[in-house]
């Protein structure tokens, strides 16, 4: 069968078979066999000594290496790169980019039409040269770059597609266009070192996560219909209309329907990146179209999701970033509303809720007292941690009138505690000094407090939402 094949196709059933994770070192009992073909692509047989299998982002394609992995060990390589022409100066140096990294070009002194077609290439162009590898001098390489100890002696160059003469702005990192040009020209932004190592580190995490899920536990990934049912109750829904009168479609808020289903139907563990389509306004945290990982398990119990939901989290988790604690912090339902008023608290800032109504029974203000004398009402403060440093009273001010006017936080009092422990607030007059001093005590100095008296339940909830939107 072997020899009826041929050998690019045996080498690629060879990759698939081990995997094309980076450079793995494997010993073969046959010969190493070398050659080239398609414009210079390196494809290799089996061998009959150690050599190494990479992750090759080239296969398939013209070129014969990205822009971003040749190194000193390649040197005196025949090359075939592709890519955008980033910078050109002297029209000597070339630094050609792609979705990888950079690598440096030279033109020789000798080829001066080729120094000519490079001059006069715009910025952003597509080109594709073939050249050979050499290593630079000693005191002009670069260990900042993954390429910096190389460059390529360009021989032929081949201009696939010239870019406009003058761009909306430039793919640099140093000088970043504002998000409303961004987003017209979004070809452009695409190419930028951030937005690829973001879509790149999604894929990244969302293999990772159907790898854990499907392949080590058992889920199954199931598709489930975008056109379904209008469905009563919860966020708005989008309207898709269909040729019949009267008739129409709704996107799915969640495919929460569906999960169920499957559930009843055998498929005990369920997973999905799905689609989510919500006709409502922009949240700090929700769009009106947003992906999420969609999980439903049978025969479990509260625990065993919430360990599945961490070591799913710890897989998938990028190697760059700091790692992820051993135990995930847990609070109950109680516990983050008491002090975040909320269900779902942001514990970055430390700004929780505290309650002082001991404190604010020994204020002498008759309104405090009054609210506080009914049955199950409380006070509660809101701390502003260090701001006092930070904020003027006009913002101060401007806070608290829109926690007024938008959640209705009648009674809502502003204090800066200052750093010689000395209040500034229209309350001040109606503190007591040993209620003064027992606030400090419990929230610190050169702080920003916002009180709240009245109803338990109302005061965390208002609180809460007063504390997200201040932040």
């Amino acid at each position: 069968m072997a020899a009826s094949m041929s050998r690019t196709r045996i080498l690629h059933m060879f990759r698939h078979f081990i995997g094309s994770n980076t450079f793995r070192k494997l010993p073969f009992c046959c010969m190493l066999c070398r050659y080239q073909s398609f414009g210079g692509k390196r494809f290799y047989s089996l061998a009959g000594k150690e050599f190494y299998v990479k992750n090759d982002s080239s296969s398939f394609a013209w070129r014969t290496h990205n822009c971003g992995e040749l190194d000193s060990s390649a040197a005196g390589q025949q090359v075939l790169l592709c890519g955008w022409v980033q910078h050109q100066r002297m029209g000597l140096f070339v630094t050609l980019r792609d979705s990888y990294g950079v690598t440096q070009l030279v033109i020789p002194e000798e080829k001066k039409l080729l120094q000519k077609e490079f001059c006069s290439l715009p910025l952003e162009s597509v080109v594709m040269v073939k050249g050979t590898v050499n290593l630079r001098p000693t005191k002009q390489q670069n260990k900042k770059m993954s390429t910096g100890d190389i460059e390529v002696t360009v021989s032929e160059l081949n201009v696939m597609n010239p870019a406009r003469p003058k761009l909306p702005f430039q793919v640099v990192d140093y000088q970043q266009a504002n998000e409303a040009l961004r987003m017209q020209y979004r070809y452009l932004d695409l190419r930028s070192v951030e937005m690829q190592r973001h879509l790149r580190m999604r894929s990244n995490m969302v293999m990772k996560m159907r790898e854990f899920l499907c392949n080590q536990n058992g889920f199954v990934d199931v598709e489930t219909p975008t056109l379904f049912r209008r469905t009563p109750g919860g966020a708005k829904e989008f309207v898709v209309p269909t040729h019949a009168a009267g008739k129409f479609y709704s996107l799915p808020q969640s495919p929460q329907q569906f999960k169920q289903l499957l559930m009843a139907g055998g498929i005990d563990r369920y997973m999905q990146v799905a689609r989510c389509y919500r006709d409502e306004g922009s949240r700090p945290d929700r769009q009106p179209e947003f992906t999420q990982v969609d999980l439903e398990m049978s025969f479990v119990d509260q625990e065993g999701i919430m360990s599945l939901v961490e070591s799913l989290l710890r897989n998938c988790w990028p190697s760059e970033y700091p790692a992820l604690p051993a135990a995930f912090p847990r609070m109950t339902y109680a516990d983050a509303i008491s002090q975040y008023g909320c269900d779902k608290p942001d514990t970055r800032f430390n700004m929780t809720i505290h309650n002082l109504t001991s404190h604010l029974k020994l204020c002498e203000a008759d309104f405090v007292q009054e609210a506080l004398s009914s049955a199950g009402s409380s006070g509660h403060a809101i701390n502003l941690v260090q701001a006092a440093n930070h904020l003027s009273s006009k913002q101060i001010e401007k806070w608290r009138a829109h926690g007024k006017s938008h959640f209705k936080l009648q009674g809502l009092f502003s204090v800066r505690i200052k750093k010689d422990l000395q209040w500034q607030s229209s309350i001040v007059k109606f503190a007591t000094a040993t209620m003064q001093q027992t606030i400090n005590d419990e929230m610190g100095v050169e702080a920003v407090l916002f009180l709240r008296q009245g109803e338990t339940r109302i005061c965390r909830v208002l609180a809460g939402k007063g504390c997200f939107n201040l932040r």
